[in-house]
């Protein structure tokens, strides 16, 4: 689950990033990295987002 979660990050790390190399403001960017966490949300099952809410606890 963990491995999601940085990947998550790493995407949209790498979305505002390059967004903000071609000129666009941080607002803009970060109002449609938004929008890409919204459709990346929808990819994920309820159990990692319960554990990246911290109500899941995982098993080992």
């Amino acid at each position: 689950m963990a491995g999601q979660l940085a990947w998550v990050r790493a995407r949209l790390a790498e979305y505002i990033g390059r967004a903000l190399l071609t000129g666009r403001t941080a607002v803009d960017a970060s109002r449609d990295a938004l929008v890409l966490l919204d459709e990346m949300e929808e990819l994920m099952g309820e159990k990692l987002l319960g554990y990246a809410g911290g109500t899941v606890r995982p098993t080992v």
